[in-house]
């Protein structure tokens, strides 16, 4: 059995920051945020996900982003590209982008916005796999369409070379877990969500590809150090850091979009950027972000990230 995970630790989502209005891409900032990205210490960088609004970027638009990435981050880690499209030859032409330009993978999502049947979504990763000799790590967000079952998943790892890893956001814990155990010596298996990181080790996950690790990075590294050292308290400790990061978000962030809510922590982590998000998604309200603040200094994160 060959163990094709290619990346492992933490694969960083990053947000897509707009100039006010929301028309245009501040470049200037993004460069800021992969910066400090790569020096709070992400081991991956993952442009272009969901996090990253890529449903509501052009196409010219989404082809710069991972352009700035890869020239931004300059080899220091690697860029794996989020190349899911509304229809396979559309993803396909997404993943071939990120090769030419030097992605080091791709994070392709299961057919978007349709109930796909089980050989449907097969036969999407197939068509893309085998035209395009890239890494892949295929991305299972209900979310977006139909959840894929675990035996899809299985078979992808065992017939690609180039299928080398797994993004879970259904978390079912029964399913997950026999996903984790179908595949887990094949290919490199990643959470979607932190409150699962600590989980998923324990049933012989990966990591995780998370947008959480932008906001609060010292967490994340504090659980995934903590695992390595075989220290379960610690661990447990730094879990719970991350269950009251979520309650903070959740309570004081509602109405506001998912990546909305990561643009928010930025700003209150001392970048220049706008809240803008695409329509018809909303943002968080300055008078949200002042009040989530006063609640996020409370966190334990090892050092003063924000603002004041």
């Amino acid at each position: 059995m060959v163990f094709k995970g290619k990346f492992s630790g933490i694969l960083c989502l990053p947000v897509t920051p707009f100039k006010k209005g929301g028309e245009e891409i501040n470049e200037e900032a993004y460069r800021r945020i992969i910066d400090i990205i790569i020096e709070d210490g992400a081991d991956s960088l993952v442009p272009v996900g969901a996090t990253g609004e890529f449903p509501y970027l052009l196409h010219e638009e989404r082809k710069r982003v991972i352009d700035i990435t890869v020239d931004q981050a300059n080899g220091r880690v690697p860029v794996i590209a989020g190349t899911g499209a509304m229809s396979t030859m559309e993803a396909r032409m997404f993943t071939q982008y990120a090769k030419d330009v030097g992605c080091e993978g791709v994070l392709l999502s299961h057919p978007l916005m349709v109930r796909a049947n089980d050989n449907e979504t097969y036969r999407h990763f197939e068509e893309i796999a085998s035209k395009v000799d890239e890494p892949i790590i295929v991305y299972n967000n209900p979310g977006f369409g139909a959840t894929i079952s675990p035996s899809v998943v299985a078979r992808l790892a065992e017939n690609f070379d180039n299928v080398v890893g797994y993004k879970e956001d259904d978390f079912f814990a029964l399913r997950y877990s026999d996903i984790i155990w179908r595949v887990r010596e094949k290919i490199a298996v990643y959470t979607g969500c932190p409150t699962t990181y600590l989980a998923f080790l324990a049933q012989g996950a990966t990591g995780a590809l998370i947008a959480e690790f932008q906001a609060f990075p010292e967490i994340m590294l504090g659980l995934k150090k903590s695992w390595e050292k075989g220290d379960m308290k610690k661990a447990l400790y730094y879990h719970e850091q991350i269950v009251k990061m979520f309650n903070i978000i959740d309570t004081n962030f509602v109405g506001a979009s998912f990546w909305g809510r990561y643009k928010a922590i930025w700003k209150l982590r001392g970048v220049d950027m706008e809240l803008d998000v695409r329509a018809p998604c909303t943002p968080v309200t300055k008078e949200q972000m002042e009040k989530a603040a006063v609640e996020f200094k409370k966190l334990e994160t090892g050092k003063k990230w924000h603002v004041g």
